[in-house]
């Protein structure tokens, strides 16, 4: 009639709006409009847009820290377990994760998985790109919380031992997950021992693949070349920017050569093994009382007790470039104590620190520390009562992601 038509967008420009809004969405809402239609599908489901929505979950984070938590409760407590200090042997197989931010109440249920009687053992877990690496005594698993997948690595042969009573476990726990950034796939990287008195270390590479036609992918090779010391049997490596970080053992024999005073690395590109030294100014009577964290993904945080009152913070960037940048002296706090650092300025108004099962905030400019968040007295979605025989919570700053791992 007389009216006019309204114009329509052209199609790449319609496609445009149509990725600028997806991209601020949850991920749970990202997996639902799968369903959407074909297209939808399509775009979700490109490798260049689960990057861009990693990024600008990685953003965010800048802006509003968020952080997953893992409760670790037993099927019973052992008395001799706690009078001797030893490792429990009778963890739940319930994993559980669940989303916290400052301020916040209450944490988010995001995902769960039972896995009947598999394990025995929980290790520590890693982040890297909104996947989480939980180890066991016997598997491996890999989980994206936010998209509700899970996998389980294949068993490694060098690294399983047989026990009394038929019983099989890894010997060695050392192990980490990260992104190889020249091919944009993720590895888990576990070592193993060569010899009986765990004085010559190997490690062994599995590459995460969602192809289904390269099954190759999805099992253990050797890495080449050998890490110059062994790395602590028992620890979960830190990867940042396609970098992994362990401590060094301590030598089992008097006359074993000592390691030297760093840390070891792995560069998952080219796999190849180096020594990251510590920060000159850090006392050398700190010895191995020291923590180590990811900050944002890109920086390689260590945090010691300088004096009985002061926990000092050393950041290293870790660049696409390589390791080429030295450590900084970033703050003198007053705490007792020793924390992991979660959160630095500008991505908080203070610093955000955890001990134990509380996470605090540390104010800069009135050195007050301030519980945020006490974990074992926090309500969680869907749960009813306490946790039942708790252990430990596992917490990580978490960007949620759709990286595909199945």
């Amino acid at each position: 009639m007389g009216g006019k038509r309204k114009k329509r967008l052209p199609p790449d420009l319609m496609e445009e709006v149509v990725v600028d809004i997806l991209l601020r969405l949850p991920v749970k809402d990202l997996v639902r409009f799968k369903c959407v239609s074909k297209a939808w599908r399509a775009i979700i489901s490109d490798p260049i847009f689960i990057r861009a929505q990693l990024g600008y979950s990685a953003t965010k984070w800048e802006r509003d820290p968020c952080f997953i938590i893992s409760p670790q409760t037993l099927d019973f407590v052992d008395p001799e377990d706690e009078e001797q200090g030893r490792w429990p042997t009778a963890f739940c197989n319930h994993i559980r994760f669940y989303q916290w931010r400052q301020g916040n109440k209450a944490a988010t249920f995001v995902h769960a998985k039972h896995y009947g009687c598999l394990f025995n053992e929980l290790h520590f877990f890693a982040h890297c790109d909104g996947l989480v690496l939980v180890p066991t005594e016997l598997r491996i698993y890999v989980f994206n919380p936010a998209t509700r997948d899970a996998i389980k690595l294949p068993e490694s042969r060098r690294n399983i031992v047989r026990l009394l009573g038929g019983r099989r476990r890894r010997r060695c726990s050392c192990v980490g997950l990260g992104l190889d950034p020249r091919t944009g796939k993720y590895k888990v990287v576990q070592a193993f021992y060569w010899s009986r008195d765990q004085s010559c270390m190997g490690m062994e590479v599995c590459t995460i693949a969602d192809d289904k036609n390269n099954g190759m992918m999805w099992s253990w090779r050797d890495i080449r070349d050998d890490p110059p010391y062994p790395a602590h049997r028992c620890q979960t490596g830190l990867s940042i920017n396609g970098y992994m970080f362990w401590r060094f053992a301590q030598p089992m024999q008097m006359d074993e050569q000592q390691p030297p005073r760093g840390l070891l690395h792995l560069c998952l590109a080219h796999e190849e093994f180096g020594i990251t030294g510590l920060p000159d100014d850090l006392d050398p009577a700190v010895g191995r009382n020291f923590l180590l964290d990811v900050l944002r993904g890109q920086e390689l945080c260590l945090a010691a007790r300088t004096n009985e009152t002061v926990m000092t913070i050393w950041t290293l960037p870790v660049l696409d470039e390589g390791l080429n940048l030295p450590w900084e002296r970033r703050y003198n706090i007053n705490v007792h104590g020793l924390f992991h650092p979660m959160a630095l300025p500008p991505c908080s108004s203070g610093i955000i620190l955890l001990q134990t099962k509380t996470i605090y905030r540390y104010d800069l400019a009135t050195r007050e520390l301030t519980k945020l968040c006490e974990m074992d007295n926090m309500r969680y979605q869907g749960l009813r009562g306490g946790w039942e025989n708790l252990f430990a919570f596992e917490v990580k700053p978490y960007t949620e992601s759709l990286v595909r791992i199945s």
